[in-house]
């Protein structure tokens, strides 16, 4: 009968090691997972920003041709002395929001980046320490069962 208790010992343990690697497993594929969603989340910010920045550029020069117009259409000289200051200043400002724009998706974009290879890393580790822990689960039950296995004697 004192076997039959080492052997439920034996193999108690080894169940329980092959369940913590199969944890860590899961662990680390989860983790996979989620840090590729986060660079394909990057992906999408760097080309929604540069969406809107295109966007902002074209509201723009239409709002700068517009005001163009209406100030052609009053009789003052757009394109000299301060008027033309002015209107260089405006797209000036205006080209700046833009790259602002961009800047703002690339800065988006690499954080995600940071963030999934800190997510695999975490993934790889929980696996690591699965496969560790495990293997100190089979030998201390080995050890158990060794131990109660010389008891017997």
């Amino acid at each position: 009968m004192a076997g039959a208790g080492v052997a439920a010992m034996v193999i108690g343990a080894g169940i329980s090691a092959y369940g913590t690697m199969q944890q860590g497993k899961a662990a680390n594929k989860i983790a996979k997972r989620n840090a590729e969603i986060q660079n394909n989340n990057a992906l999408i910010a760097q080309q929604n920003s540069e969406f809107n920045a295109q966007l902002k550029e074209r509201d723009d020069k239409r709002r700068r041709a517009s005001q163009r117009a209406k100030l052609s259409a009053s009789g003052v000289e757009v394109f000299d002395g301060t008027n033309l200051i002015a209107l260089a200043e405006q797209e000036f400002t205006d080209d700046l929001n833009a790259q602002l724009i961009r800047r703002g998706g690339t800065i988006d974009a690499a954080n995600l980046r940071q963030q999934a290879g800190i997510t695999s890393a975490q993934g790889q580790a929980a696996q690591t320490a699965a496969n560790t822990s495990a293997g100190g689960s089979l030998l201390t039950g080995l050890g158990g069962a060794a131990l109660q296995y010389k008891a017997t004697q």
